[in-house]
């Protein structure tokens, strides 16, 4: 039997609104759309949202030129082998982006689009989209409690 994970209902992923914004989103190139509870970075102070596309950084060994996520930043490997923490030894790893807004995406769009964009509030982190436990501090600092 085949079973398919429905999208998460509005009330399913917001607890508590707290602070909207409408923004620029931008579906991934090759997506067919964003749902409600994505996570959005913004490098921009928010007029721009993307999702976060990058595999998140775990301990283990990097070739040059991969790109991770970790705390709230973009990082490229510079060496092959590299099991070094980013952001520990600037010869290994180098920061590409700082995002200096993280948002909840509270509508599904299917192109890319002004949409509203939680930034203060709380949700349920079991809905959450392309949310990995990683990314608590470094992308809601205190701004959007996770329940």
């Amino acid at each position: 039997m085949y079973i398919t994970k429905r999208v998460p209902t509005i009330d399913e992923v917001i607890i508590k609104k707290g602070q909207t914004v409408s923004g620029n989103v931008v579906i991934p190139l090759g997506s067919s759309g964003l749902v409600f509870g994505t996570i959005l970075t913004s490098i921009d102070g928010g007029i721009t949202w993307t999702s976060q596309e990058k595999d998140i950084w775990t301990a283990g060994s990097y070739e040059a030129d991969v790109e991770v996520f970790h705390n709230g930043k973009t990082w490229k490997s510079l060496s092959a082998d590299n099991v070094i923490e980013p952001g520990t030894d600037e010869a290994k790893w180098q920061e590409l982006e700082v995002f200096d807004a993280n948002g909840v995406l509270i509508e599904n769009i299917t192109e890319n689009t002004k949409a509203t964009v939680l930034i203060t509030g709380e949700v349920r982190e079991k809905h959450l989209q392309d949310y990995d436990d990683s990314m608590r501090i470094s992308l809601f600092k205190n701004k959007i409690i996770l329940r």
